[in-house]
């Protein structure tokens, strides 16, 4: 009797174990699967997990694609994993074959939506440097909040320039040149979703900053009116303390050089220059001051009547571009002032005393009017 109790014992075991390897057959432990969404910048990590049949599991690829940027490995003997970073948007499916030690095999149909990029470098460039002068510019990013670290991944920054990995460009450069690099930013998101990367290149100019003045030549007592000029910076540039200006002039903040000059000579102006990205520098300027135009002939030679004549009038000071005129007066018939040359040139054809103003006009804007007499004899 106990005999046959044992039989039935082994008959349920084999049938309960018949069941059980029904039960689990070999397949993908889910089996509608869903998987996250790949992101563009995203890195992606996505595990596959198998069961029963024999160890070691071999996930295969079959018809269909991956998004590219993403790949399958293998992580253990039963558990796959599609990883890396995607590089198009898209909807892509691919068969995933599972295959154990025995050449079992299962399938199951994988889709991927991958999103368009959330997290991203918002700078699009960074405003030029100059020598010698402190410099500070900070990158940001749009999207995804996120904890980020920056590093320059490819190229380097001008000499002196280094940059934080709160993303903070500072420094002092020491040489001009533009130089083109690479920023990387690997943002840490802040709701636990993922890692992300995004890579942008940039250009920085560093130039000397320097000044001109748009005008640099003027004339004692005439109105004076031009401004300094700032270069290798971003305009706008606010100007202070600008010292050994003419008397008579003076700078506005705005680089304005206005004023009328009261002593002629040369001179080194210096002025302190700010541009709009903060460089800032001392620079200097040469102005030269003209003495004031005046007509210093004080008589005409006499003038024969029928003869050639010919008288040139002097002048002192002032600046080039002399223009002459009358303005008042006439000259003898068959004589002329010329308008350029200041010289009285012709044959007078008749006698008298002719009493006359020249006038003359230099480029500065500088006047002198003298009363002069031709005698024609």
């Amino acid at each position: 009797m106990r005999f046959r109790f044992v039989q039935i014992l082994l008959v349920l075991g084999v049938v309960a174990g018949a069941y059980a390897g029904v039960a689990r057959a070999l397949d993908f432990d889910d089996e509608d699967p869903a998987p996250p969404h790949p992101e563009i910048g995203l890195i992606y990590t996505f595990q596959i997990g198998t069961h029963a049949g024999c160890l070691p599991h071999r996930l295969v690829l079959g018809p269909g694609a991956l998004p590219p940027g993403l790949k399958l490995s293998q992580l253990n003997d039963h558990t796959g994993l599609v990883s890396g970073m995607a590089t198009q948007t898209g909807t892509y499916s691919v068969w995933i074959y599972l295959l154990d030690c025995a050449n079992q095999s299962a399938e199951t149909l994988f889709t991927f939506d991958v999103w368009p990029r959330r997290y991203a470098i918002a700078t699009e460039s960074v405003p030029p440097a100059a020598t010698g002068a402190p410099y500070s510019f900070s990158f940001a990013t749009s999207g995804i909040p996120s904890n980020t670290i920056w590093e320059v991944s490819a190229g380097a920054l001008p000499a002196g320039l280094s940059l934080s990995k709160e993303g903070t460009i500072s420094g002092t450069p020491t040489a001009t040149g533009t130089t083109t690099f690479t920023i990387k930013a690997t943002g840490f998101a802040k709701d636990f979703s993922g890692t992300r990367f995004d890579t942008r290149d940039f250009t920085l100019n560093v130039a000397s900053l320097a000044a001109t003045a748009a005008r640099a030549t003027g004339e004692v007592g005439v109105s004076f009116n031009s401004g300094l000029v700032g270069s290798g910076g971003q305009a706008p540039y606010t100007w202070s303390g600008a010292t050994g200006l003419p008397a008579g002039l003076s700078v506005g903040s705005d680089g304005k050089l206005t004023g009328v000059p009261s002593a002629a000579g040369a001179y080194t102006v210096t002025a302190h220059v700010a541009d709009s990205a903060g460089a800032a520098k001392d620079v200097q300027v040469r102005l030269v001051i003209r003495p004031r135009l005046s007509i210093v002939s004080k008589a005409l030679r006499v003038a024969v009547r029928g003869k050639a004549y010919r008288a040139k009038i002097a002048v002192r000071g002032g600046g080039s571009g002399l223009r002459w005129s009358l303005a008042k007066g006439v000259l003898p018939a068959g004589t002329k002032l010329g308008s350029t040359t200041g010289t009285i040139a012709g044959v007078p054809r008749s006698s008298g005393t002719f009493r006359i103003s020249v006038r003359v006009r230099d480029s500065l804007g500088g006047v002198s009017i003298k009363k002069l007499a031709l005698l024609v004899r």
